[in-house]
């Protein structure tokens, strides 16, 4: 089994070289499965800030279709740097950005441990990574104690 360093490496080379179509297009597809994933309306919604210039699954067509036709629900979006305070507020649904998974439920991120920090403290949350189909390590990902497993890895 290759190790995370390795694997994130290898996945995230690959996510930065997409071309901007290809990014667009399984963006708008993810945002599609994701809306049908939730049970809606949500109390509170927490969706990650997409970079671009990362590669990551743009998240701009999920909050714009969610904020179309659930206006009223809240959706908290967190800055990007690893020294973000993890909120505190309960959510529903978190939807977290994924450089690597297995079918196990298992994250790959990029390795400061935001997230697993964030979701730990969400135990009632649905937790929902976005990620692109390729992106599944076969053989699994490594896990340490403190990874939080998803409920749901959803891919295009």
């Amino acid at each position: 089994m290759r190790s995370k360093d390795e694997l994130r490496a290898e996945l995230v080379a690959r996510r930065r070289a997409l071309p901007r179509d290809e990014v667009e297009a399984a963006s708008r597809t993810i945002a599609e499965r994701v809306l049908a994933a939730v049970e809606w309306p949500v109390r509170a919604l927490h969706v990650y800030t997409s970079v671009a210039a990362w590669g990551e699954v743009d998240t701009a067509p999920l909050v714009a279709a969610v904020r179309a036709l659930w206006p009223a629900v809240p959706i908290v979006h967190p800055g990007v740097g690893r020294d973000e305070p993890v909120p505190t507020a309960p959510f529903e649904v978190i939807v977290v950005p994924v450089v690597g998974f297995d079918r196990d439920g298992n994250r790959l991120g990029l390795g400061g441990g935001w997230y697993d920090r964030f979701l730990a403290g969400q135990p009632g949350a649905q937790k929902i990574g976005v990620a692109y189909a390729w992106a599944l390590v076969e053989e699994g990902i490594p896990v340490e104690p403190h990874d939080v497993r998803l409920d749901l890895v959803i891919t295009a």
